[in-house]
């Protein structure tokens, strides 16, 4: 039986090969698309959720209640941890890790900057990563050796034996090579090469014991069988009876949710990376329904061909339920093919797919996992597909049928009018969307920085320059490509430090507002290209006193309250510095966020960069050459890192611009899938209509008229679709853009556009074959009448 469904199958997708092909094509790139889609999916619910105890494993996070508005963060003094393990017998392990800039490390004449974490002894047994050579227990005891990444210890001793060996770190350390692990999988968002032990930062001294500089990350691994709820309700004190500040509360968060829901509004998780997955996981499920819809509308549209079968097979014998499974057979066979399809379009385009999303992902056709659901999947498409068509021709009656022609059934609402409103009420939201995203990612892009990006580069200060930091400016200031020279706390794309604590006169007592720090020696105004809106810059080498001098910005004025800032005096830790400058707001970190309060303090604190501002109209080859021997002449064995600020800003945009690019994608591909399907409806509408099309022509109708006569009826259907998108997407895209602090107002031209687009899309899908049927000649088709 079940070989004379497939023979019979075949004859059916094998006879009208332009609508097979439709059928085939639209499920095929609808079928890759999910494809793509899920295993993008399948990597970021995997992220950092694949350790041993992984259910098990938690961050720290904390909430601050600062005047009714809590702010939760992950952040932790260096007491922290081990006191949290030796305080709670339900805590295993826990572990410390810091986030710093890259550090220089050096074997002999080779050097290179590696991301560099200092983590606790128990790091290694919260998070099971593979151990290649060497004993972690034995590196992580000793606080003069070091864990390398396998990738770096090639990179370092090339074909010589790394474990043993000694690497220097920042030009100062030398540390013994003691393990060496297999590189981080993609999937962590951890992304160091090389690990310290912690006791290394404490023997030179480097660690600060105050409860109230939060300077790193913490991590726990709980006993099992430990409840979470219960031991969080013990837990939420924490810091207030180690520190005395009682706005602080404590929790831990599951590690399998850090990289996924790591928003949190009033101290709860509200989403985050999980929101993008739900949309594009969603997106997938509707390119699918549009290819099925493709199937299930060009399948009933030639019901009447399919009818005297469907009556000869019920009078031979053949009951409902043979006749659904018949149907069902052939609904996944074209599935199948479709997959094929499928499959040849992903392995085509998988390359390009991990570039767009910036991941190197496994390849899905080398998991058995992937075969298996395949198979399931596309069972599962095919009966999807098929089931309505399946259901409505196996319900047509023999006498009616074979009598004479089947005579459509009249609806209210034609179903397949119906699908094909849903389908460009799709295109036309995912159009929409895709536009207003893009015009957020521009707007966005063309904020005013309050600096001048252009032109100016940073780069990491080694103990070699440290030394030599007034020679090395002044050198560089004789540059004739050298426009400014500033030393600074940490680059002007990121915030390093910031502090509820300052103080200054008239504060409020309970007004404790999150103020960001920076720091410079001189020259910042110029160098940056801010603009100085009263007093001056700090410029310590003309007035010396200047190492406890602040400049800052606009936001900040108001938030303290200055009428006259310039003389006030701020106070942070048992600094006072004394203002002797505003400066117009400028943004650091994020574009998409307000603006916040910055103080510029003299170089009373470390200054670990140098920006340098080039003059305008250079060549940049003999420039980096230049700089790049000047550096090496201060830095000897140092490579020449630097960045710049612009190409360091654009990176910020990275995510958005992906979801930009994967919108965009994804509404092709919707437009091409609904496209196919419309004109595969136009086609068999021309051929049914083709007499009344011969007849309108012999009274007189012109081409025009006719192929607006097809057209017309799509186009409104369209319109119908556009009409009924525009509050959907309204919306999900007002409350997308509620996430960003900086946001544009919907324009409703956007949707006019959309309108246009999509009319014009359907107009020209469907006039080639109204043109088309409207050229034949009118003799051709009645001769026979």
């Amino acid at each position: 039986m079940w070989k004379n469904y497939l023979k019979i199958a075949w004859r059916n997708i094998a006879r009208p090969k332009g609508y097979t092909l439709i059928n085939i094509g639209g499920l095929g790139i609808g079928m890759a698309a999910s494809i793509l889609i899920l295993i993008w999916v399948q990597f970021e619910l995997s992220v950092d959720n694949f350790y041993q105890n992984s259910d098990r494993i938690y961050a720290v996070m904390r909430n601050d209640n600062n005047q009714g508005e809590i702010f939760t963060w992950d952040y932790t003094p260096a007491p922290y941890a081990p006191t949290m393990k030796e305080q709670f017998p339900e805590v295993a392990a826990t572990s410390r890790l810091t986030e710093w800039d890259p550090m220089l490390i050096s074997v002999g004449a080779t050097s290179m900057y590696q991301k560099t974490t200092f983590v606790d002894p128990d790091f290694f047994e919260i998070f099971s990563f593979k151990v290649l050579q060497g004993d972690i227990s034995d590196a992580m005891s000793d606080p003069n050796a070091i864990i390398l990444t396998e990738t770096l210890a090639k990179n370092l001793f090339i074909d010589e034996e790394a474990i043993g060996k000694t690497v220097t770190l920042e030009k100062q350390l030398d540390l013994e090579v003691k393990a060496i692990i297999q590189d981080l999988p993609q999937n962590t968002d951890f992304d160091y090469t090389a690990f310290l032990p912690f006791q290394k930062l404490e023997q030179l001294g480097w660690v600060d014991e105050n409860w109230n500089n939060n300077s790193y990350l913490t991590f726990a691994m709980l006993n099992e069988g430990t409840d979470l709820e219960f031991f969080n309700e013990k837990f939420k004190g924490f810091t207030s009876e180690n520190s005395g500040s009682e706005r602080i509360s404590d929790f831990l968060f599951p590690m399998r949710d850090r990289h996924l829901r790591s928003k949190f509004e009033n101290g709860v998780s509200v989403g985050g990376r999980i929101d993008l997955i739900k949309m594009f996981g969603i997106v997938a499920i509707i390119v699918l329904l549009i290819a099925c819809i493709n199937f299930v509308n060009l399948s009933t549209a030639q019901s009447e061909r399919r009818a005297k079968e469907v009556g000869v097979r019920k009078i031979s014998g053949a009951g409902r339920g043979m006749l659904i499974r018949q149907f069902l057979v052939e609904s996944i066979m074209i599935a199948f093919f479709a997959f094929i399809l499928a499959t040849l379009i992903v392995s085509l385009s998988f390359p390009w797919f991990q570039e767009l999303i910036g991941k190197e992902l496994e390849s899905p056709f080398t998991q058995t996992f992937f075969w298996v659901t395949s198979g399931i999947y596309v069972v599962i498409t095919g009966v999807l597909a098929g089931s309505y068509p399946a259901f409505l021709l196996s319900s047509f009656r023999p006498a009616i049928v074979l009598k004479s022609k089947l005579q459509s059934r009249h609806y209210w609402v034609n179903p397949r009018e119906v699908l094909v409103v849903f389908q460009f009420a799709i295109v036309g939201i995912l159009i929409s969307s895709a536009w207003i995203i893009q015009d957020q990612m521009v707007y966005v892009q063309n904020r005013d920085l309050g600096l001048n990006k252009e032109n100016l580069l940073f780069h990491p200060l080694t103990e070699s320059i440290r030394k030599n930091k007034v020679a090395f400016r002044n050198e560089l200031l004789q540059m004739n490509e050298v426009e400014s020279v500033s030393y600074t706390f940490s680059p002007l794309t990121e915030i390093y430090s910031d502090t509820d604590a300052m103080e200054w006169q008239g504060k409020p007592e309970e007004f404790r507002p999150n103020i960001s720090r920076m720091g410079s020696d001189a020259n910042l105004v110029k160098t940056a290209g801010m603009e100085l809106m009263a007093g001056r810059d700090i410029d310590v080498y003309s007035y010396p006193s200047d190492s406890l001098a602040a400049v800052i910005n606009e936001t900040a004025a108001k938030i303290m309250g200055f009428e006259d800032p310039i003389g006030q005096v701020i106070k942070d830790d048992s600094y006072e510095f004394t203002v002797v400058g505003v400066v117009k707001d400028f943004i650091m970190e994020s574009p998409f966020d307000r603006i916040k309060p910055i103080v510029i303090m003299g170089p009373k604190r470390n200054l670990n960069f140098i920006h340098v501002r080039l003059k305008d109209n250079l060549e940049y080859a003999g420039v980096m050459s230049n700089l790049q021997a000047l550096f090496s002449k201060f830095n000897p064995g140092s490579p020449f890192e630097y960045q710049f600020v612009d190409e360091a800003h654009e990176r910020k945009f990275v995510s958005q611009q992906r979801t930009a690019k994967l919108t965009g994608v994804f509404t092709g591909l919707a437009i091409i899938i609904s496209c196919m399907g419309l004109f595969g409806l136009a086609t068999f509408m021309a051929e049914q209509r083709s007499k009344e099309i011969s007849v309108r022509k012999v009274l007189g109708a012109s081409v025009a008229g006719i192929v607006r006569l097809i057209s017309s009826e799509f186009t409104k259907l369209v319109l119908i679709a556009v009409v009924i998108g525009i509050p959907v997407t309204w919306f999900f895209m007002d409350t997308w853009l509620e996430s960003f602090a900086y946001r544009i107002s919907i324009d409703w031209k956007v949707f006019l556009w959309t309108t246009l687009a999509a009319l014009i899309i359907a107009f020209l899908t469907v006039s080639s074959q109204a043109i088309k049927a409207a050229l034949i000649n009118p003799a051709k088709t009645l001769k026979s009448e």
